[in-house]
């Protein structure tokens, strides 16, 4: 078994996926790097990079000392230490460090050196392919895990939908102008709407509307699925066309899921969601589930099937292994 450097960590992403190394039998470090500047603008981690070079020395000279058989970087700028290692290493994209970062002069150039030098390039959603597409011999597309070890007792179904959660960053990447302009209506249908006060536009948003939707912070992690199934509906991002760890979270605990989705991005597989882009259209398909236990029941059990299939541990596990040690290595197990 390998011995595996896993550097950062995007939404508890590299997380699990130590964990899922481990439960394989893999020797697994998670480098979790210092978060000065993480919520700057992206202009601001420009001008300060030097400082935060700084910070990463450690980690840097800890994977030049140490003899890792593979290096796993999350998030492409932080590829620089991977970089300045001199070591062979995978970068993983998440989303913004791609469609955002190629609008930022310094970091731009920055992600490229990184694409440049890096043996594999994971995406997490397929919306992101076209970002990295003149790589495309050494792009993997790597869909987020999730944990839906126990989907043989999948939860309870909504049997009508009275409490919605929207359940997104508030930032113009995710649409949140098409969702919001329907809050009023929908609290009119005696719905009750939640949103997470979490993003650049959490307190702009939370004085709109909030006489009609009630703003809470954000949960830890590893009480999202708890969170999740207080509710009878999720409303998910709006922009990307695909679905993101938020969307696939609230499928994976049963949730029925109403999101902005490019089905040509899924050519296989189909998620089994509601479409919606725009605000009269997430009125008028929430008013159509709101007494259809039927079908809230059907996107609740296919939705966790359908996430176990493509997201699950152990797929996930031989994608990994298989972009590490090549396709003929043999592959463990999650124990």
């Amino acid at each position: 078994m390998a011995r595996i450097a896993l550097v950062h960590d995007v939404a508890g992403v590299a997380e699990t996926q130590a964990q899922i190394l481990r439960a394989a039998g893999h020797e697994v470090d998670h480098l979790k790097l210092p978060d000065f500047g993480a919520n700057w603008p992206y202009w601001a981690k420009a001008l300060t990079l030097p400082v935060r070079l700084l910070l990463y020395v450690p980690t840097i000279l800890r994977l030049r000392r140490t003899g890792y058989d593979v290096v796993h970087i999350h998030w492409v700028p932080r590829g620089i230490i991977g970089i300045l290692s001199g070591r062979p290493f995978l970068v993983q994209a998440h989303g913004s460090d791609l469609h955002a970062h190629v609008n930022t002069a310094g970091l731009y150039s920055l992600c490229r050196a990184v694409l440049e030098r890096a043996r594999t390039i994971f995406y997490v959603t397929p919306n992101l392919e076209p970002f990295i597409h003149r790589f495309a011999s050494k792009a993997v597309y790597l869909p987020n895990p999730v944990n839906v070890r126990a989907a043989g007792l999948s939860p309870r179904a909504p049997e009508r939908v009275r409490r919605v959660v929207i359940f997104m960053r508030l930032d113009p990447v995710k649409g949140v102008e098409k969702v919001f302009p329907a809050a009023e209506r929908l609290a009119g249908l005696g719905i009750e709407i939640t949103a997470l006060h979490w993003g650049c536009l959490a307190d702009e948003y939370a004085g709109r509307y909030g006489g009609a939707v009630r703003f809470v912070d954000p949960v830890p992690h590893d009480r999202v699925g708890e969170f999740l199934s207080t509710f009878d509906l999720v409303v998910g991002q709006m922009e990307q066309g695909a679905l993101g760890l938020s969307e696939l979270e609230a499928m994976s605990v049963g949730r029925p899921l109403i999101v902005g989705i490019d089905r040509s991005m899924y050519p296989g597989d189909k998620p089994p969601v509601v479409s919606s882009y725009e605000p009269d259209e997430l009125v008028e398909q929430i008013e159509r589930l709101q007494d259809d236990s039927r079908r809230l029941e059907n996107l609740s059990r296919e939705g966790r099937a359908w996430v176990w299939r493509n997201h699950g541990y152990e797929q996930h596990l031989r994608q990994l292994e298989s972009a590490y040690f090549g396709r003929g290595h043999r592959l463990g197990q999650v124990a």
